[in-house]
């Protein structure tokens, strides 16, 4: 698996439109544009605020309690995650 340099694509997406960032996303995550522009949508998430709890989740070193607190603090992470985890479950 590639090493994804989690900090430089939170730089990075601040940046981004809204479209390139959902492609990266939609790439990471393997889900399909219209699904990840739907529940980026849904969230309310900034992009930055998105790369942020990918990171968090892609976090081979943290605990679950970690996570979660770590989660918690960013704003929209909460629904952020829910949505993803709606798409998959």
């Amino acid at each position: 698996m590639n090493t994804i340099d989690w900090n430089k694509l939170a730089e990075q997406s601040a940046n981004k439109t809204d479209k390139e960032f959902n492609q990266i996303l939609s790439t990471l995550t393997h889900l399909k544009m219209s699904e990840v522009e739907e529940f980026i949508k849904l969230s309310k998430i900034s992009n930055e605020n998105a790369s942020k709890v990918l990171h968090v989740i892609y976090n081979a070193t943290a605990s679950n309690e970690q996570k979660t607190q770590a989660i918690t603090s960013i704003e929209n992470g909460v629904n952020f995650l829910i949505h993803i985890a709606s798409k998959i479950l």
